[in-house]
Formats: C-alpha cells, sequence, structure tokens
C-alpha cells in the first residue's frame, strides 16, 4: 500500500482556516482520533530555533500550535508543548513566549514543558562516536506530533520533519553533534539517529508561509500555501524537498533515513491527497548552500582526486560590524570554540582557521549580522 502525504491548502493563518485545513487535511489519515486516545501524553514538537515574532517564519505558526492543542485537549489527552532552542543560553519561556507558541499553548488547555529540566536519556547510535542524548521527558510521551517548517537551511539544505526532532537533544547537548559531526553525511546521519530514535506519530508541516534563501533564520519569507501532512515523515519530506525544488535524494537526512527504511522516498511510491505536486511546486524557490553540502554528497574516493578543487569550494561566516550587537550568542554557541569578542576593540571576530562552518553562528543570530562569504570558487560556479 502506498505511503500516503496529505497537502491541505490554506491560504493565511487565519485561525478557522488553520482549524479547517488541519481538521480536513488529517480526515485522509483518519483524524486525530486515529492517533490520539483518552488519558494519553501528547507531545506536540514545534519548530521554535529562537525568539522570532510569526512574520519571520522563523519558527512553527503559533496558530497551528493551537489547532493541535484544542484537538489534542478535545480528545481527552494531556497536550505537552516543547522543544530546545538553538541558543542553548536562551531562556526557553521567553522564546517561546516571543514566538507566540506559549500563549496558544496556554489558552487552548495545553502545557509548556522544558526538555532540559527533567534530565536525558542515553540511545545508543549508529556512529559510536556520541551517543544520542535525548530529553526524558521526549521518551515517557505516548504520541509524539511533529510539527516542523518548511525552510531551507544553511548545512543541510532543508530542515522538515526529520531534523526538526534535533530540538529533542536539549541544551548544550546539541553543540556536542557539531563538533563531532563537521560533515555534512555524518551530521545528517546523526538527526536521522535522533529521528529514529523519536519517530513521531504524525507530522504536519507549516508551509503555508515557508523560508528561502539563506534558513533556517535569515532567509526570506515566500508563500507555499499548504499545511502538508504524513505518518511517514520521510514521505513528507521528501514532498517537502521536492516542491522547493529538490530531488529528495538531494538531502541526506532524506536519502539516509530511507536507506534505512524509516520511510518512503521514491515519489511514484508515495499517494497525494489534495491537489497535485505541480500545482504548488516552486523550483526557483531561492537554495542555501553549504561546501559541506556540496562536498558531503561526494564518494570519498572523488574527494581525494579533486581535493585541490574542492579546497577551493569555501563558505565561511564572517561578522558584519554595523549590524553586531554585541550579544554575544554566536560566542556562547560556537561548537568549535572559533569566535571571539575582543572587549578592548568591542569587536567579535571569526577565525576561518578552526571554523568547522556548521552555520550555527548564522542559525542563531536574530540580527542578521552574520554573514556568508563565498570563495571566488562558489561565487564563480554561483553555488551559493
Amino acid at each position: 500500500m502506498a505511503v500516503k502525504v496529505v497537502l491541505a491548502p490554506c491560504p493565511n493563518y487565519d485561525q478557522e482556516n488553520i482549524d479547517v485545513a488541519i481538521g480536513q487535511g488529517l480526515e485522509s489519515l483518519g483524524g486525530f482520533s486515529t492517533f490520539v486516545k483518552p488519558g494519553q501524553k501528547v507531545l506536540i514538537k514545534p519548530n521554535a530555533l529562537l525568539g522570532e515574532t510569526p512574520e519571520h517564519a522563523v519558527t512553527t505558526h503559533p496558530a497551528i500550535i493551537a489547532a493541535v492543542v484544542k484537538a489534542v485537549v478535545a480528545l481527552g489527552a494531556t497536550a505537552w508543548v516543547g522543544d530546545s532552542p538553538g541558543n542553548v543560553h536562551s531562556n526557553v519561556a521567553k522564546t517561546m513566549e516571543k514566538t507566540g507558541l506559549l500563549q496558544a499553548t496556554e489558552e487552548n488547555g495545553g502545557r509548556l514543558v522544558y526538555f532540559q529540566q527533567d534530565g536525558v536519556v542515553e540511545i545508543k547510535a549508529s556512529n559510536p562516536k556520541l551517543p544520542i542524548r535525548i530529553s526524558k521527558l521526549v521518551l515517557e510521551a505516548d504520541v509524539i506530533i511533529n510539527l516542523p517548517k518548511l525552510k531551507t537551511h544553511g548545512l543541510t539544505l532543508y530542515t522538515g520533519a526529520i531534523k526538526n526532532m534535533f530540538g529533542t537533544v536539549p541544551g548544550f547537548h546539541k553543540t556536542a553533534y557539531h563538533t563531532a559531526f563537521p560533515k555534512a553525511a555524518d551530521f545528517a546521519a546523526a538527526m536521522v539517529d535522533i529521528f529514529a530514535a523519536t519517530k513521531p506519530t504524525l507530522n504536519i508541516m507549516d508551509a503555508i508561509i515557508g523560508m528561502e534563501g539563506n534558513g533556517p533564520n535569515s532567509g526570506t519569507p515566500r508563500k507555499m500555501g499548504l499545511l502538508i501532512a504524513s505518518t511517514d515523515a520521510v514521505a513528507l519530506d521528501a514532498i517537502g524537498a521536492y516542491l522547493i525544488g529538490y530531488e529528495p535524494e538531494r538531502i541526506l537526512t532524506t536519502a539516509i533515513a530511507a536507506k534505512r527504511n524509516l520511510g518512503e522516498i521514491n515519489l511514484t511510491k508515495i499517494e497525494i491527497a489534495g491537489p497535485p505536486l505541480s500545482q504548488y511546486r516552486q523550483p526557483d524557490w531561492k537554495k542555501s548552500f553549504s561546501s559541506l553540502g556540496f562536498i558531503g554528497d561526494l564518494p570519498e574516493i572523488m574527494i581525494k582526486l579533486l581535493s585541490p578543487i574542492l579546497s577551493q569550494v569555501t563558505i565561511f561566516p564572517t561578522i558584519d560590524q554595523t549590524k553586531c550587537t554585541k550579544c554575544l550568542v554566536c560566542v556562547n554557541n560556537c561548537p568549535a570554540k572559533t569566535i571571539n569578542y575582543d572587549k578592548q576593540k568591542k569587536v567579535v571576530t571569526i577565525d576561518k582557521k578552526d571554523c568547522i562552518s556548521c552555520f550555527c553562528c548564522h542559525e542563531l543570530c536574530e540580527y542578521q549580522a552574520v554573514k556568508l562569504d563565498r570563495s571566488w570558487l562558489v561565487r564563480m560556479l554561483n553555488l551559493g
């Protein structure tokens, strides 16, 4: 039987439109009652990357949180809403308040939960270099409803349902992944390990307004006009990537998860419930590029043969001093500890020699003061 992915058209974030789109869209999957039973603990996992207001299209829109929380509570289950933002030093409550997720949760009978406060559980990973450390609270949930946001990404090219589960790793444990796995393929494999350990029951993607360009934070909002839902996160990501102009196999997290039989990547084996893909596909969606993502796709033998050329395919973050507020979020969150603040000169600088190009600084800067400096070859090939 073909895997089903629902395309539910929704023109805007008006609460009534959201409620109808989610309700009607899930009918073809059996409705919420298929996944949620009375008395269950349901974890609702949004993308709450950082404390940006909804119009910036950085986080899952609060209207979607409100709709899902209402539906879960109406079925007699407990609705938890939780995420661990990318800035490990951030006040999670303030982040959730600024994004509107706190209000959407509490006003509809749900409860915000804090992954950092309830301990972690270690799980064996595919790569013995680093075990998986997931919030104990996540593993205590009976059901996980995953609510990713459709966005480009500077390291993984696309961020969707699979990568959204990285947020179940609490606080400081996140930085260890970037340090341990600087190559995009290895980092993607670690993301798949986390996804496999959490395996959400249902996935509903906020693709009403997504993000193109330098996502997941510094890109530009762009309208898609859809909610996308599936029980298969791999299939959902295959469709999401295809809609913005990627072949699904190009996205490492999707390809690796499919290879591990965690879901379907073949578009011909995915049943679309709703309008045809051609009606919404936007292949001119501006992409985000990373040298790690580009090189990580190549076989090891090709990397060795082409190493003189590939050494010129680089993108490094740089600080725009005119926009930098000296908040030091980049300094405090750099996994490789290559970003420094000169107190005398009052400038933030990046040591390119030891930079691992994980782009965490670019991802977490709320002031868009971190720019991606492309090498001459990247500019010439128009890859970034």
